[in-house]
């Protein structure tokens, strides 16, 4: 409306002033005396009328002014209420303007670089189109007009902070058991086990309540437990310390006692829930006990704990079970075929020697793939010296082989391994529907899909051990001969450090029945002797190691060197002998593309959960992980990095 009147007013002026020149054009011409009078007339007439026109112009700006102004007050405070904020910057990302919210919050950034005063803003320059920013306490979401180099800011804490208290009330459900906890009241009087049960019982039910966590007993030992999010966060803030908490309360019973804890969140579905909390404790019960396993919607899985290592079981009730499922499997499949590890070492073979021993008895065509082309150099030796000896024609045979020989009621029985990443040949694990797993690794996240029979059994000292126990509890005569015997007690050293490590009163036990079957020890112990140049090799990385944190010895061989598993293993044993070392590193690269890590440990740091977070896995005390395309410096570099992590969720400099 006003544009209208200040056009109407443009033409006015217009023909006031054509009137005034026409009639003073005139005067010219005719030079009339009345001509002259009206002339003047005019322009006095005219003069007023444009100070009247003027004086309206005035007018009508003026209000326009008042309105406009008006706009600009509601718009402000339009903007502060709704808690947005706009900056304007120049060409050098200046801030050259700020509205109205940064004054109402006392924030002046004009004249200052925008992205000193909030570093995270430069991804709004790069790809990112909303970034949430902290300014002052309060929640912004950022966003930039790369047209107008304008940057939008919206007051976003509200929703975030109710967003967040919805996620915090989400629930979580968990199993907890006690572990060895029927094994310990089986030996203590009664008495003692009435203390037994009443200590373990207060100290998981005082930590719930503490918590404000709702806990039930469901058998003897086992309790279920829902909680929310925010309980969740708290205790993984303080490392679940539920798990030290009972531990301590067993040392001071002088029992070996642990917690095992399986969570299942991240889901709205109860159903899932409880599916999610029993599969992540059976994780923890494959992996050895004393930890959490925490299984999410999203299906990670994250491990807490695992600070102990296993403990033997006193009992052979499970192996006499698996025992006899083993036995009923293999009568009822048409052939057998066993398979180990990639770089298969003497504990891999020599498990797979004993289950090939078992299906033989019960009649059927039994081969042990192995890979020649994917195994450990003393093993190759000894696979040799099988394939050489008449009483095992036929018995080895390559993966290649194998395939050929696959029918639909094929068995095939994995050892010393239960990852798929690690399997001789993932081809067969695809075509063989029937698998059985035996291994004495703890579980990882990695598992091979749908075996009929899982026998994991992390306390072991090694597969061998397994087998030997499970050949105990076969109806038939094995025949099981004297290289057989001690392939098999090579392979027990190999896993426990010639007796040093990992060993139990099962683990002697199985020796003792090896060498009653005529295992010749002395030939087990040559098996694994280092040749001289191989000795020097070994000297050469261990002389170069250097202390880590005072109780932690890491070695490095030559990049241009290559050197075997087994030496890069030997070379962390013999580190581990030093006095007040704790744990021995060595890295070493085993093919021109690959570099290996072998981690060995006392009972007091858990290599497991350290290899584990480079890729590898293993045992609480004996672990590895390898690594493709990559320096020996930078997996030495990342081993540091690994080892700080671990130390620091332990509280430890």
């Amino acid at each position: 409306m006003a544009r209208k009147i200040l056009q109407a007013r443009n033409i006015i002026l217009a023909l006031l002033i054509g009137e005034c020149v026409l009639l003073f054009g005139l005067y010219l011409l005719l030079n009339g005396p009345m001509l002259f009078a009206f002339a003047v007339y005019a322009l006095i007439k005219n003069i007023f009328l444009f100070i009247v026109l003027a004086y309206l112009t005035y007018l009508v700006e003026t209000n326009n002014m008042s309105v406009a102004d008006a706009l600009d007050v509601d718009a402000k405070n339009a903007l502060i209420f709704g808690g947005i904020a706009l900056i304007q910057y120049d060409e050098t990302r200046n801030v050259v303007w700020t509205s109205d919210l940064f004054k109402e919050m006392n924030i002046n950034i004009v004249g200052v670089k925008l992205l000193e005063w909030q570093p995270h803003l430069a991804s709004l320059f790069e790809d990112e189109d909303i970034k949430v920013v902290d300014i002052k306490g309060k929640k912004f979401e950022a966003y930039n007009s790369k047209e107008t180099k304008l940057i939008y800011l919206k007051d976003v804490t509200q929703f975030l902070s109710l967003q967040q208290d919805y996620l915090d009330q989400q629930v979580c459900m968990a199993y907890i058991t006690i572990d060895n906890y029927e094994e310990t009241l089986e030996n203590a009087d009664e008495p003692k086990m009435a203390m037994i049960q009443a200590k373990s019982r207060q100290v998981i039910v005082d930590w719930a309540y503490s918590n404000g966590i709702i806990i039930r007993r469901f058998k003897s030992g086992g309790y279920l437990a829902f909680f929310n999010e925010r309980i969740y966060k708290k205790q993984v803030e303080n490392k679940f310390a539920i798990l030290d908490t009972f531990k301590e309360m067993s040392r001071e019973l002088d029992e070996v006692m642990t917690l095992s804890i399986g969570i299942g969140r991240d889901s709205r579905v109860l159903r899932e829930l409880d599916d999610m909390a029993s599969a992540a404790l059976n994780l923890t019960y494959s992996r050895g006990g004393d930890q959490v396993a925490v299984k999410s919607g999203d299906d990670n899985v994250k491990f807490f704990g695992g600070n102990s290592d296993t403990f033997e079981k006193s009992s052979k009730v499970r192996a006499r079970v698996i025992a006899q499922s083993l036995a009923g499997l293999i009568k009822n499949s048409s052939q057998v075929l066993i398979m180990g590890h990639k770089n298969s070492d003497l504990d891999s073979f020599g498990a797979s020697l004993g289950v090939a021993k078992i299906a033989k008895a019960y009649g059927k065509k039994t081969n042990i793939v192995v890979d020649l082309d994917s195994i450990e150099k003393k093993t190759k030796d000894v696979v040799t010296i099988v394939k050489s000896d008449e009483r095992y024609k036929g018995l080895i045979v390559t993966y290649t082989e194998a395939m050929e020989r696959i029918n639909k009621n094929t068995l095939l029985i994995i050892v010393d391994n239960h990852k798929p990443s690690l399997a001789i040949s993932s081809a067969l694990l695809e075509r063989v529907r029937n698998k059985v797993i035996i291994d004495h690794h703890r579980r990882g996240e990695e598992f091979i899909e749908a075996p009929v029979l899982t026998y994991l059994e992390p306390a072991a000292s090694s597969t061998v051990e397994l087998v030997v126990e499970l050949c105990d509890y076969q109806n038939v005569d094995l025949n099981i001969n004297e290289l057989d015997a001690t392939i098999m007690y090579a392979g027990m050293l190999v896993d426990t450090n010639n007796f040093k490590q990992r060993v139990g009163v099962r683990t002697f036990q199985s020796a003792a029945q090896l060498k009653e079957l005529q295992a010749n020890v002395t030939q087990a112990y040559e098996f694994l002797e280092d040749s001289y140049e191989d000795t020097l090799k070994k000297l050469s990385i261990t002389q170069e190691a250097y202390q880590y944190n005072d109780y932690i010895l890491i070695a490095c061989g030559q990049e241009d060197q290559e050197y075997s598993r087994t030496m890069l293993a030997k070379a962390s044993n013999s580190m581990l002998e030093v006095s007040s070392i704790k744990a021995s590193f060595t890295i070493g690269r085993v093919s021109k593309t690959m570099v290996a890590l072998s981690a060995r440990s006392a009972k007091d740091i858990n290599v497991q959960i350290i290899m584990e977070n480079m890729g590898g896995g293993g045992h609480f005390s004996m672990a590895a992980a390898q690594f493709e395309n990559q320096s020996i410096e930078e997996v030495r570099v990342l081993l540091e990095e690994k080892i700080k992590e671990y130390l620091d969720d332990r509280g430890e400099v």
